[in-house]
């Protein structure tokens, strides 16, 4: 065989074995990671949420009591959610002023918007889950209803 000849087909398979392992390390799989914890987050209509969510459930007296009081969900006592008593400014525009958007994100992460009915909102404000405030709506009433109306209502 001629030596050319010879050198060239080394050189063709030496390219081949090159090109099939830098192919191969090209199809490992990439870890991507965890996924952000806001993946599928519940993010129902935040006009919603001003508009009935808020002062219809949220900041309406439950026998003398708010949900955003000092002794209940007041940012001060650690429990969760916790809201701001008098977000400003009282008429709030999208997007949302701080303290909104707070109170708003607050409720939101307490929603489960492929099933409302299990949603930790509703549940402990019917008085389930142990809820220290004990029942403030049954499931029959205008609180829970707009509850699972805000998954419906919208995407912020």
């Amino acid at each position: 065989m001629n030596r050319a000849l010879v050198i060239r087909n080394a050189f063709v398979v030496l390219a081949a074995a090159v090109g099939i392992a830098g192919g191969l390390q090209a199809c490992q799989t990439v870890d991507l990671g965890s996924p952000p914890a806001d993946v599928n987050a519940c993010r129902p209509s935040q006009q919603f949420f001003v508009d009935e969510i808020w002062p219809n459930v949220l900041a309406q007296s439950y026998g003398g009591k708010h949900c955003y009081d000092a002794t209940c969900h007041d940012p001060g006592t650690g429990r969760r959610p916790s809201f701001i008593a008098n977000p400003q400014p009282l008429v709030p525009t999208l997007p949302l002023p701080d303290d909104w958007a707070m109170n708003y994100l607050k409720a939101a992460d307490e929603m489960n918007c492929s099933s409302p009915g299990n949603s930790p909102l509703i549940e402990y404000g019917e008085g389930g889950m142990g809820h220290p405030g004990g029942a403030l709506f049954k499931n029959t009433d205008p609180q829970e209803t707009k509850l699972r109306m805000w998954v419906t209502a919208g995407s912020p």
